[in-house]
């Protein structure tokens, strides 16, 4: 005897049909007749779900999951919350698991993916909440500690953060290791022995080459030199900003510039830098032993690492070695302490022969500066748009504003009555992370109307918002580098702190190189006493800006000169490697 007919369990099967053929809309449409029918069929719910999300429908497709039946059928929720996570809608996930973790709050994996969420979102004072209530579940649960320490000091409470992180030295794994030598870096009582310790610590136990050692293919006296730049971040941001110009007035005749792209992306600053190569290699998605046999076929004469110990690198493989003569230069401020990295690029500001600072690595100074400056040409004008009060300005990231910078900066406000300041960073587009550093400085005798706290902008609005500030402000020890550049090209004079880290003398080795010295200060008190000086004559100021921007064309921006000592540099290391292999 035939089954009865059903209506629901045919427009089930013409939905399914209809996704697998693209056809998202349609399949939506018939997945929500199946659920008016049968709304507890939770394989048409997921179908919904996925044709909303195909087509872009997020909202619609929150909606369809926030489901209880749903929610208590935790094989089929993981399903539908991985389709939200793979298909991009990342706030939406969010949204989906705050939901579901408010009917099982018990959940502690849903607890901590829904902090790690938030953390990735750029929300770190609701990723410290989530994580904080995982750790009151199960106190040693690792991850959701890394969490906690990360979102503490990407808000700023540095010190809080560090701590937590140095805690999980003790039972984290290389990638726990590698972080922390990023972050120790904006420890206020960090020392440049402790710095060298630890990066050399790190090398020995997680740099030790273990393969086959590296054997260099002979290279003909009149060929060129194969020069590989290695980099994950060849998108907008500082490597192409420092790196395009000293790449378009390279010396071409004596050596062949490979692009080596460890993260192809496709945008617009990552094609402009690959127009200015010789070839460009794609090396995304590779392991290390992938990665190492692709980069030893080059047969490249130099590698210039632009990552060093950020997010990322790829360290691992060059600790095996892959070219005779390898250098770390630009996006990264300290040793490798691999004894596979022969060089390391600095100038006689940021490392002046008394430095303490301390590297594995032979020590070469650019007499021009390590460092030069590619201004978009299109830039808006260097000027103040709109007169009035006194705008002080700081676009870094919020991680560098420990305890100490916060009070530095309130008792600058507080000389320079009815002042302001402006923050711009892409966490303050978090409203409770606005609240949070409004507070900070509520405590200290601030009010908030005296502050401008601003989210991210595309690069070139970005520049415009300097048209908004009279004076620039440096955190510390971690000071600004780019930042520093953008706002001294748009006329921004810029108070700077340094002390002995590289990372502490970015700014001031910028302002030395200017010769505006009026800007460097000798000690917090000296920082405050320029600031407000500088504020006390802030209409020549504003007049001058202009006049500023020339100083920075004209000693920041010579990657023509840069380029000659540059090659030059190169060449002698690799003449001293074939020296040194003679027998």
């Amino acid at each position: 005897m035939p089954l009865p007919y059903d209506p629901a369990l045919a427009h089930l099967h013409n939905a399914n049909a209809l996704l697998a053929y693209a056809r998202a809309n349609e399949a939506a449409a018939e997945f929500a007749a199946v659920l008016d029918a049968r709304p507890e069929w939770l394989i048409a719910r997921r179908g919904l779900v996925r044709s909303l999300l195909a087509t872009g429908n997020f909202e619609s497709a929150i909606g369809a999951a926030s489901n209880f039946q749903l929610f208590d059928a935790r094989e089929e929720f993981a399903v539908v919350l991985s389709d939200f996570a793979t298909t991009g809608a990342s706030t939406q996930h969010a949204d989906l698991l705050r939901a579901y973790v408010q009917r099982h709050p018990q959940d502690i994996e849903a607890v901590m993916t829904l902090a790690a969420a938030a953390h990735a979102l750029g929300r770190p004072c609701e990723a410290l909440r989530w994580s904080e209530r995982a750790l009151a579940m199960q106190p040693q649960a690792r991850s959701a500690r890394e969490i906690s320490a990360a979102s503490l000091i990407d808000r700023g409470d540095v010190e809080a953060g560090l701590t937590i992180y140095h805690d999980l030295l003790h039972v984290g794994d290389a990638e726990t290791a590698a972080r922390y030598l990023v972050l120790m870096h904006y420890d206020p009582a960090q020392t440049n022995e402790g710095l060298f310790a630890a990066h050399h610590a790190f090398a020995q136990r997680h740099l030790v080459p273990r393969g086959r050692a590296f054997a260099p293919g002979p290279h003909a006296p009149s060929a060129k030199l194969r020069i590989g730049w290695l980099s994950p971040r060849f998108a907008g941001g500082p490597v192409a900003t420092f790196l395009s110009g000293l790449l378009s007035h390279f010396d071409r005749s004596s050596h062949h510039h490979l692009l080596l792209d460890l993260q192809p992306s496709g945008d617009a600053s990552s094609q402009r830098l690959h127009a200015l190569a010789d070839e460009v290699i794609d090396a995304g998605g590779l392991d290390d032993a992938m990665l190492l046999k692709k980069l030893r076929n080059l047969d490249l004469d130099i590698v210039i690492d632009l990552a060093g110990h950020s997010t990322s690198n790829r360290l691992a493989v060059l600790a095996e070695r892959v070219a005779p003569v390898q250098v770390c230069w630009l996006d990264w401020f300290d040793t490798t302490a691999t004894p596979a990295m022969d060089a390391w690029i600095s100038d006689a500001w940021l490392s002046p022969p008394d430095s303490t600072q301390l590297y594995s690595e032979q020590l070469i100074r650019l007499a021009s500066g390590r460092l030069c400056y590619t201004p978009l040409i299109d830039a808006p004008q260097p000027v103040r748009a709109d007169g009035g009060a006194i705008v002080f300005g700081s676009f870094n990231r919020l991680a560098k504003f420990n305890d100490g910078v916060i009070d530095t900066w309130a008792e600058i406000l507080r000389r320079v009555p009815d002042s302001q300041l402006e923050l711009r960073a892409r966490l303050l587009g978090d409203p409770q992370t606005c609240a949070h550093i409004a507070a900070r400085f509520a405590a200290r005798g601030i009010e908030t109307d005296r502050l401008r706290l601003r989210g991210e902008l595309p690069y070139l609005d970005l520049l415009a918002a300097y048209q908004h500030v009279d004076i620039a402000l440096d955190p510390f020890p971690f000071s600004g580098c780019t930042t520093t550049c953008d706002a001294l090209w748009m006329g921004c004079p810029t108070i700077t702190l340094p002390g002995t880290t590289f990372v502490s003398r970015q700014s001031a080795s910028l302002l030395w190189r200017l010769g505006a010295t009026e800007w460097v200060a000798r000690d917090v008190e000296d920082y405050v006493d320029r600031a407000v000086m500088a504020a006390a004559n802030i209409e020549s100021l504003r007049r001058g800006r202009p006049i500023l921007r020339e100083r920075v064309l004209a000693r920041l921006c010579n990657s023509k000169e840069q380029a000659v000592e540059f090659a030059h540099a190169l060449d002698e290391l690799h003449a001293k490697r074939l020296q040194a292999a003679l027998p």
